[in-house]
């Protein structure tokens, strides 16, 4: 009996009376329910299905996270984590990263800035998301007084009225970002740089009001990227161009990674057959909501994803002509939702819609204006970011960001956004999708066993 690798686990091979091998793989985590069965033959390099699939495991009976957010059984066997090692998964991860960095750099004549990972509460800077409280960023005090090591100074309610206006003589209340979307349009304008010239960042925001699962991470992490425009350019046809340029970027980087990791399908698979369109569909939110007017945002954005393979939702923010929601709810500061959208795929494995993308060309003093009396912002156009964009101080643009986790879990072909990067997950999460093979990069030591929820 020979033993081959699956993972960190050594599991038996057994040789059969063909010119074939049978090899039984075990995912990484537990449980031993979660054995598989391949067959290699000896002429291919990459295991090769012979299906049909029955689930060796049930989906995970949790309060956590409904089941059905999980990809399907039957594509529990396809996810590349059980065929790449964990070094071979983050080789990849690099691979993908510095392909699609070059390729901003010279399709979209973009330089790579460093990018700030706070930023001072109160400028209208940061990003509101879509402006509710839960999704308000993570608030510090900054208290920029000397205190010397391993003294512990005094509660601050304990202090006399004058130490407390001198503790808070120089004191900063700050706040993570959440996404570059502004920050990058003042950088264009410190930079002075030519038209159709601009920046890109690699940046990592916390975003504590998403409930983690397999696509959402309370860690985003992006390329953040600014344009600088002409005026004249401040239209839907600018966005389309700039959408073709980052879905070809897109597929040349599927196309690039499968050959250099050809183990990341399954053969014989039915996913195996997956690959991403060779164009991009442009829908309007308007023409989506008139196409499945039965169904919910999801449910209209995963019709389209199944039909088309990939869209590009143009506009949203604004509520429908006949007065339902708005496709999507979006902060009134930084995009004009009238030129403004989503990039939007089929995942592999989930069967579900992946959003990759957000960009559009920016709000201007008009736009800002309108967006802000529309969300009942009006009061905010004094912020000095508004105040900047009222008053014409800033140059005109086009940006957005691109989810790097989000596309490393597609072309790598994961089951689950934790796969491709290091999050926090509730120990009940960890024991969740642990049951269907899916191998949660942890931030600390993770005991599957433990019934306790006390480690969260």
């Amino acid at each position: 009996m020979k033993y081959f690798t699956a993972g960190l686990l050594f599991v038996p091979c057994v040789r059969s009376f063909t010119n074939t091998k049978v090899i039984v793989t075990l995912t990484r985590q537990p449980p031993l329910s979660a054995l598989r069965l391949y067959q290699i033959h000896d002429d291919m390099d990459t295991p090769k299905f012979d299906g049909p699939i029955t689930s060796t495991a049930e989906a995970s009976t949790s309060s956590y996270m409904a089941s059905d957010l999980l990809p399907p059984p039957e594509n529990w066997v396809a996810n590349s984590t059980r065929r790449l090692s964990r070094i071979n998964l983050q080789k990849a991860m690099t691979k993908v990263k510095r392909f699609v960095e070059s390729r901003l750099e010279s399709d979209l004549n973009l330089f790579e800035h460093t990018a700030p990972i706070a930023f001072k509460s109160g400028t209208g800077v940061n990003d509101e998301l879509d402006g509710s409280e839960s999704k308000s960023p993570v608030r510090f005090k900054v208290p920029n007084e000397y205190i010397p090591r391993g003294i512990t100074p005094k509660p601050f309610s304990e202090l006399t009225p004058e130490q407390q206006k001198e503790a808070n003589r120089y004191a900063m209340d700050c706040e993570v970002i959440q996404s570059l979307a502004k920050w990058k349009r003042i950088m264009l304008n410190r930079l002075n740089v030519d038209v159709g010239e601009g920046i890109y960042c690699a940046s990592t925001s916390i975003r504590k009001g998403y409930k983690g699962d397999t696509t959402h991470s309370v860690i985003a992490d992006q390329w953040d990227y600014e344009i600088r425009l002409q005026r004249e350019d401040r239209n839907v046809e600018t966005l389309k161009s700039y959408v073709r340029i980052i879905w070809k970027i897109i597929t040349d980087a599927e196309n690039y990674i499968l050959e250099e990791y050809p183990d990341i399908i399954l053969q014989g698979h039915p996913t195996a057959k997956f690959r991403l369109p060779k164009d991009i569909t442009f829908i309007t939110s308007e023409e989506l909501h008139a196409k499945y007017p039965e169904m919910d945002v999801h449910g209209r954005e995963n019709a389209a994803v199944r039909e088309y393979g990939a869209i590009f939702i143009i506009g949203m923010g604004w509520p429908m002509k006949d007065g339902s929601d708005p496709e999507e709810v979006r902060a009134p500061a930084y995009d004009d939702w009238k030129m403004n959208g989503d990039i939007i795929v089929q995942h592999p494995l989930t069967g579900y819609r992946h959003e990759l993308s957000s960009m559009g060309i920016r709000v201007d003093s008009d736009s800002i204006v309108a967006q802000l009396k529309h969300r009942g912002l009006a009061h905010q156009v004094d912020l000095p970011y508004n105040r900047a964009v009222i008053n014409n101080e800033l140059p005109i643009s086009y940006g957005g960001g691109i989810g790097i986790s989000r596309l490393l879990m597609l072309l790598l072909r994961t089951a689950h956004i934790g796969e491709v990067q290091c999050g926090v997950w509730h120990q009940e999460h960890f024991r969740q999708v642990s049951k269907c093979g899916i191998d949660l990069i942890p931030d600390r030591i993770v005991d599957l066993e433990s019934t306790s929820l006390s480690s969260k």
